[in-house]
């Protein structure tokens, strides 16, 4: 019995993590709900009943994190015995990518750009190009030189850019 309990305190985290991996490209890949703001994006709601009600709101999102250290935080959380469905830790999920996410802008995914820097796929798909074609960005200010990107989206998030 022992054995089965330790079995599934490693199988269900790992599906989790799994799941929020595989299916929040998909959810979530949306810009127009990265432009808005914290506070008016409805998955604030899902994020208040599931998590403020343990943890200081602005504690939670004090620092930003990539999409594998957001995926780290909520895996220990459920561990830890936070409730919901998949839906729900998805949209959480998704909601932390889309306001406090960061994203290493010389190494990141498409995902991680569309998401965390409410960009394009298009958008996206230029960045890496140009950091192909010309290596790695030292700053903000040249990566806004990536052409036909839109810059002010870019600039509304700058603070999620890391290199």
């Amino acid at each position: 019995m022992k054995r089965s309990s330790h079995t599934l305190g490693v199988a269900v985290p790992a599906l989790v993590a799994a799941a929020l991996m595989a299916a929040a490209p998909f959810a979530f890949a949306g810009a127009q709900q990265a432009s808005a703001g914290p506070a008016d994006d409805p998955a604030a709601e899902q994020f208040a009943q599931m998590c403020v009600r343990c943890h200081d709101g602005a504690r939670i999102t004090a620092l930003r994190r990539t999409k594998a250290e957001w995926e780290d935080v909520l895996t220990k959380m459920i561990e830890k015995g936070a409730t919901g469905s998949e839906d729900d830790f998805l949209t959480v999920f998704g909601y932390l990518r889309r306001h406090y996410g960061k994203v290493y802008i010389n190494a990141a995914a498409p995902d991680e750009i569309t998401t965390s820097l409410g960009l394009s796929a298009k958008d996206a798909d230029a960045i890496l190009a140009y950091r192909k074609a010309n290596g790695p960005f030292p700053d903000v200010e040249a990566v806004k030189k990536v052409p036909d990107i839109d810059v002010k989206a870019l600039e509304a998030h700058k603070d999620a850019i890391a290199f």
